[in-house]
């Protein structure tokens, strides 16, 4: 493997050329609709759920962001729920997971975990109600992703 050097020695270093060694975008934000699809009862909001690739220091990174609408009762509590399965090229090698904040769940928490076959699975605890009403996907990344 490579080392990664961002820059040369005695080269002049500018901000537009720093940041462009440091972060490279390889995908732009791109709305998850068109690299997959939703399962039933599960669909884009306002704020489109998107993901774009990014290079930092040379490692790769996926971001997500926005939020997901949910159909009422589709949740079920203490049940893995496919909300979303990603097209190959947009799954990663191994299985990721994260604990985001959801709309009507009675402040529980929603777990969201992504599969190497490119399920996007969501739940809540058993005490949660089942009136899950959104998923909000900000923040959401994954480093090394393959």
């Amino acid at each position: 493997m490579a080392t990664y050097v961002p820059f040369t020695a005695g080269e002049f270093l500018t901000a537009d050329k720093l940041n462009s060694r440091l972060i490279q975008e390889l995908m732009e934000w791109t709305p998850i609709s068109t690299i997959g699809s939703f399962a039933s009862g599960f669909s884009a909001a306002s704020h489109t759920p998107m993901m774009r690739k990014i290079k930092v220091l040379g490692a790769e990174r996926w971001e997500y962001k926005g939020r997901i609408t949910v159909a009422a009762a589709t949740i079920l509590p203490n049940t893995n729920t496919t909300g979303f399965t990603f097209n190959v090229g947009y799954r990663p090698t191994f299985e990721h997971g994260w604990m985001l904040t959801g709309g009507s769940t009675g402040f529980y928490g929603v777990r969201c975990t992504i599969s190497t076959g490119g399920l996007l699975q969501f739940g809540v605890p058993t005490a949660a109600p089942n009136t899950t009403s959104g998923i909000l996907f900000d923040g959401c990344y994954i480093d090394a992703p393959i």
